[in-house]
């Protein structure tokens, strides 16, 4: 090899920088161009150089851990409290729709990275369709309806009536006091039931009508005397004491009893209430003018009217009756007269009344 070169030869390196993210390491790509010296255009080579490994760089960036969405200054808030220890947390600005990733020391930022929402699309295009009971469709007549524009819509069914269903469980008894079948003017007392009133075609309450009570004085219970002296007017008999009743009732007798009446006499058996003189008559044996020893019989008596919902006569719930029968002597004054229990009795019944 001669010491000196044949032909010199210049070289010329031009080194180009690529475009990296914010935040990334700067990267170049080098390429040597050779030209003769002549001319130095006449021929050009352009030659990649290899690259060498250098020594290890720092760490990069962590990875991500998505934490959410913050507004801007919830971001610029979080920034005073984040450490190294989260490092890669990123979260979303919803107020710039850029992506925040936390580097340990502060905030990455790529821009842009969620996009916007885009315009609302066209409405749908609403037609009627079929209609299904129970899974099966209907071919019978009916009618759908849409009706409404831009998003917003209502459908509407014109059906016909349907057939009997099955019939259902039993539902709950209602109250028979609320009914719209019962007279609520009628008074609910004790012991009363419903009855039909036809006049107002509802059921109204009242009292209930039972078997009839019956209290029997026998023939042991009856005062006897033989020869009672013209001149007394009054015998007493018996007394006997009713007890108070849940029920409104009248008074209703029967039985006899067998009196001596001379000739030209007549003679009574009085049956009164409260007093054994002076109270109100409510039972009589009337002499019916026969002499001598002859039986009479017991009936009930009223000194007015009585029509079935008067007051008149009747004992109210709850009253204790006491009854005084007595043989009054109303005509006569000079022979003895006399009453005897052989076969006497009275029965008393007590007939309810509304």
């Amino acid at each position: 090899m001669a010491d000196d070169p044949i032909e010199k030869i210049g070289a010329e390196l031009e080194i180009y920088g690529i475009l990296q993210a914010d935040g990334a390491p700067p990267m170049t790509d080098t390429y040597l161009h050779v030209r003769r010296r002549q001319d130095g255009a006449a021929e050009r080579a352009v030659m990649g150089l290899p690259a060498y490994q250098g020594e290890p760089g720092p760490p990069g960036p962590a990875g991500t851990v998505h934490q959410g969405e913050r507004t801007t200054d919830e971001l610029d808030a979080l920034a005073t409290v984040l450490d190294k220890t989260n490092t890669g947390y990123s979260y979303r600005n919803t107020d710039t729709q850029d992506q925040y990733v936390w580097s340990g020391e502060t905030w990455v930022i790529y821009h842009e990275v969620y996009a916007t929402p885009g315009p609302v699309g066209p409405a749908p295009t609403m037609t009627p369709g079929t209609l299904t009971v129970d899974g099966e469709t209907q071919s019978g007549e009916f009618g759908v309806r849409v009706s409404g524009a831009d998003g917003t819509y209502s459908v509407g069914l014109d059906l016909p009536k349907p057939p009997p269903g099955e019939k259902g469980d039993p539902g709950p008894a209602g109250p028979i006091f609320t009914s719209v079948d019962v007279d609520q003017s009628s008074t609910k007392t004790n012991g009363a039931a419903l009855v039909y009133n036809q006049a107002k075609n509802k059921l109204e309450f009242k009292p209930t009508v039972f078997g009839t009570e019956e209290y029997v004085v026998g023939p042991p219970d009856f005062a006897e005397d033989f020869n009672i002296p013209g001149s007394t007017s009054r015998k007493d008999l018996f007394s006997v004491t009713i007890p108070a009743k849940t029920y409104p009732y009248r008074f209703d007798f029967s039985g006899g009893v067998s009196v001596n009446v001379p000739f030209g006499y007549h003679v009574d058996v009085e049956i009164r209430r409260d007093n054994a003189s002076t109270g109100p008559l409510v039972g009589v044996v009337r002499d019916d003018q026969h002499q001598g020893w002859h039986h009479m019989n017991f009936y009930p008596f009223s000194d007015a009217s009585l029509a079935p919902d008067s007051p008149t006569g009747v004992i109210p719930a709850g009253t204790e009756v006491k009854l005084f029968a007595a043989a009054v002597r109303k005509q006569g004054s000079l022979l003895t007269w006399g009453v005897k229990r052989d076969m006497a009795q009275l029965r008393i019944k007590l007939q309810r009344v509304p």
